[in-house]
């Protein structure tokens, strides 16, 4: 069954026709061309054609009302695609702005980061300089001290075994003898 309007430039009637049957008259044009649509059965015609032509005509008037506001609504349409495009155009620009925005803070957020990373840096090699000559100069005074301790440590026990193994005393220098001379 074919769903397409029929077209009308008249609405639809139902003619009862002298035999007793019905019949539908559908203009289609102004100029005057016509459809018939008899309903031959004595008992419904009168309830078929007019249930016809109603149906006709309420699509016709849906037909026209659905055409009045889809011709009401291309304005509408069009208002409101500019006005969604104009608030896209607005809304990149913001986010433009903002994604601009946000890249400059991180480039300067990353060269203060460097910035913190180059400081801490030569604070770490100044801490390790001073650490290392404060441990050079300790190892240096510790050397001493050990060397100190050492020569005590030589010094205690050489006494200790003076005291514990006294060396007999050195046997007085005796006169070297003269020799004898002869005389003749």
């Amino acid at each position: 069954m074919a769903t397409s309007p029929v077209p009308m430039s008249h609405p639809a009637t139902a003619i009862k026709n002298p035999d007793g049957t019905y019949s539908v008259r559908i203009q289609h044009t102004v100029g005057g061309i016509v459809t018939e649509v008899d309903f031959k059965n004595p008992y419904f015609a009168e309830v078929l054609a007019r249930g016809y032509a109603a149906s006709l005509n309420g699509l016709a008037q849906a037909d026209a009302a659905i055409a009045d506001a889809v011709a009401d609504a291309k304005p509408v349409i069009a208002d409101a695609t500019a006005d969604i495009n104009k608030a896209l155009a607005q809304a990149k620009s913001q986010a433009q702005t903002i994604l601009s925005d946000a890249q400059k803070d991180a480039t300067a957020l990353l060269d203060e980061a460097d910035k913190e990373v180059e400081k801490l840096k030569a604070d770490g090699a100044k801490l390790y300089n001073d650490i290392k000559a404060q441990a050079e100069a300790l190892l240096d005074a510790a050397k001493k001290e050990l060397a100190s301790a050492k020569a005590e440590a030589e010094k205690l026990a050489a006494e200790a075994k003076a005291k514990v193994d006294p060396k007999p005393a050195a046997p007085a220098a005796t006169p070297a003898a003269k020799p004898v001379v002869e005389e003749e």
